[in-house]
């Protein structure tokens, strides 16, 4: 079984139509950037948090040796320039970690105002130098050692060549010093990028986790209270009542049904919200429940309409759709649908997933079940006709074997009647005997259909009761063989009522079959019998054929008149 679900949503981009497995749902599920644990915005905090300690150690560094010597009005005025470029970027930090072009923009802009100000000041001298710490961890937060020792370079270049012009003894010297410095900040913000964008992956995979095994352990505590609450009887009635219950419990649906297959033929097996046909052909089922079948996976639609098919009733905005698969074969499927706007949940798909699997295992398991009883049914009668021949039959035999013998050496000729009269009585035993151990062996099977065993059961009526039996069949096809199996023993009962009770001198038995329907009648010219007799709890025959074809969703219907005779109808659509 494969264990996709398929979400469509109209009018959304064919990208967003997402599909996915279960599994995946769990395992990945959709990062949400603007939260305060994606790896952006803990590195922003991050780095912009040691940026701007720095940048103000620096600029506070600079505006205190700036107020403690002679300065010129252009020292004041660069200072000036310096502490609002302070306060703008601390009000706008850099982004640091959007990284490409904007990380390039921004380091050289920062580069450029720090330069300006050493150039202006003067140079390696300038109060402004340490500024350039500021442009090293910028350019090293935004794209590691790639930008930080470029960077660091750079500014060495810029400040150390028109340096060498105005004093060419002073400038190995600081250009020196101050290279080993701005180099060893490259490195160390270089590799403390390296260490912060690990540590924040790291953080951001455990929260992913987290939130993973948050949604896991959501799905897992539901999916225990409905292993819990899970069907125990094997009865197939208790377990679709059951599931529709949890259904209910699980999803809120405002239309729910649930479909059983058998032989390429649907059956509703439970069913509110809606009106559906009792029984289906794959043809006739409705368009949206035939594209959830060809998908073989669980299908959230919605909105419901337009292209996406209409729902089950009219009213229907949203459908959750999901195949019962077990043991490798097509069983059943669940219908879902809800009225209002607001759908089904996004978890709520591969909930339904792994519901229907314990779902459908447990109404194939209901089914085997009822089809182990009916086997058992005829092996338990295949036992007892076997016994019944093997014993009684022999005994039965022996004694009209003995009683023959005895009325030949017996004198006395009233005695002689009795005792041929008695072996004759035991000889229509041994008849009957005969008659009901056929009955009791035949079967449906692949090779033995119900119009054969019908013909040959009829024919044995006639002779053994001397009934006019008319035996007319329409059979164009054929049915489940556990359906024609209780058809022939609902047939069988019919036919030895009217044989033992009736007093009929005819009998009808009519058998057809349509595309979608079959039909039984049983009607004998008898004496009938009362209206009452037909709703005794005692009466088994009656109570035992209602029971046969109430198990294959048919109508069985009785029609009897004083002296006129007695009508049985068994119809059902197959």
């Amino acid at each position: 079984m494969r264990s996709e679900f398929r979400a469509i949503e109209l009018n959304a981009p064919a990208q967003a139509r997402a599909q996915l497995t279960p599994s995946a749902a769990l395992a990945a599920p959709a990062v949400d950037d603007t939260g305060p644990l994606t790896p952006r915005t803990s590195r922003d905090e991050s780095f912009t948090a040691v940026v701007t300690a720095v940048r103000w150690a620096t600029t506070a560094v600079a505006l205190l040796l700036l107020s403690t010597g002679t300065r010129t009005r252009a020292d004041a005025i660069t200072g000036a320039g310096v502490l609002a470029y302070a306060l703008w970027r601390t009000v706008r930090p850099i982004e640091i970690s959007r990284g490409g072009a904007y990380a390039i923009t921004a380091t050289l802009v920062e580069m450029a105002v720090m330069l300006t100000a050493v150039i202006l000041t003067g140079y390696w001298t300038s109060v402004f130098v340490l500024g350039l710490v500021t442009v090293v961890c910028v350019a090293g937060f935004a794209g590691g050692y790639a930008f930080s020792l470029p960077a660091a370079a750079t500014s060495i270049l810029a400040v150390a060549v028109p340096y060498h012009l105005t004093d060419a003894t002073a400038t190995v010297r600081f250009t020196s010093q101050w290279a080993g410095e701005l180099m060893l900040v490259a490195i160390v913000t270089g590799f403390a990028r390296g260490l912060t964008v690990t540590a924040s992956a790291e953080t951001s995979a455990f929260m992913d986790r987290l939130r993973q095994l948050s949604e896991a352990n959501r799905l897992l505590l539901q999916l225990h209270h409905v292993t819990t609450t899970l069907p125990m009887s094997l009865d197939l009635n208790d377990t679709l009542e059951s599931n529709a219950a949890r259904l209910r419990d699980l999803f809120e649906p405002d239309v729910l049904v649930i479909l059983l297959r058998d032989d390429g033929i649907w059956t509703v097996a439970k069913s509110s919200g809606t009106q559906l046909a009792g029984e289906l052909a794959t043809a006739d089922l409705p368009q949206i429940l035939a594209d959830a079948l060809a998908d073989a996976t669980p299908t959230l639609v919605t909105p419901l309409g337009g292209s996406n098919g209409q729902g089950l009733t009219d009213e229907s905005r949203a459908g959750l759709y999901a195949p019962l698969w077990a043991r490798q074969e097509l069983v059943g499927l669940v219908a879902l649908e809800r009225r209002g706007v607001d759908g089904f949940a996004a978890p709520q798909p591969a909930l339904l997933e792994a519901f229907v699997e314990q779902m459908a295992v447990s109404i194939d398991n209901a089914r085997w079940f009822a089809r182990i009883g009916t086997l058992a049914a005829g092996e338990e009668r295949t036992r007892i006709a076997r016994d019944l021949h093997d014993r009684v039959g022999q005994s039965l035999a022996l004694v009209s074997f003995e009683l023959d013998r005895a009325a030949r050496n017996t004198p006395e000729e009233d005695v002689r009647r009795q005792l041929l009269d008695l072996r004759e009585t035991v000889r229509s035993v041994v008849a009957e005997l005969r008659e009901t151990l056929s009955d009791l062996r035949t079967d449906i099977s692949e090779e033995h259909d119900l119009n054969t065993a019908l013909s040959k059961f009829l024919d044995r009526v006639a002779r053994r009761a001397l009934l006019e039996v008319t035996f007319s069949q329409k059979a164009s096809r054929r049915l489940p063989i556990p359906v024609e199996r209780e058809i022939w023993r609902i047939a069988q009962e019919a036919v030895t009522n009217a044989e033992r009770h009736s007093g009929a001198r005819s009998l009808v038995l009519a058998w057809t079959t349509g595309e979608q329907e079959a039909e039984l009648r049983v009607t004998d010219d008898g004496k009938g019998m009362p209206p009452s007799s037909a709703r005794r709890q005692d009466s088994y025959g009656i109570l035992g054929m209602q029971e046969r074809a109430d198990a294959i969703g048919g109508s069985l219907t009785i029609v009897s008149t004083p002296d006129q005779g007695t009508e049985v109808r068994l119809w059902l659509r197959r």
